[in-house]
């Protein structure tokens, strides 16, 4: 294997290793300016949820996915979580440790417990 060949290589195993950055232990919390809303969202988003390389586990229950990457969309940057057959969801990146799933009336606030 010739210098040249063996750091493509390298360089192939270190992308292949590289996540999406958000990988983790998050605990969702509800949230609204409403407060039936805000109980109802917290009752239903009160839960832990872990975000691994390619899937999402909660509830004991594991979603595979062809891919989650970061969307850069003007200012604003969302973790996207694209299906196989190509479908996304879109949870917006609140900061490094803050990521924020829905909007407008209910929104679910998640927070990184561990990475």
């Amino acid at each position: 294997m010739t210098f040249k060949s063996a750091m493509l290589a390298g360089a192939l195993i270190l992308l292949a290793g590289c996540g999406h950055g958000y990988e983790g232990e998050y605990r969702a919390e509800g949230g609204s300016e409403n407060q039936f809303i805000d109980a109802v969202a917290k009752i239903i988003g009160d839960q832990t949820l872990v975000i691994g390389k390619n899937y999402l586990d909660s509830n004991g229950e594991r979603t595979e996915f062809a891919e989650i990457f970061v969307r850069e969309s003007g200012s604003q940057s969302y973790l996207v979580f694209k299906k196989a057959d190509g479908s996304e969801e879109a949870w917006k990146i609140v900061d490094q440790d803050t990521l924020e799933r829905g909007g407008g009336l209910v929104s679910i606030r998640m927070k990184r417990v561990k990475s």
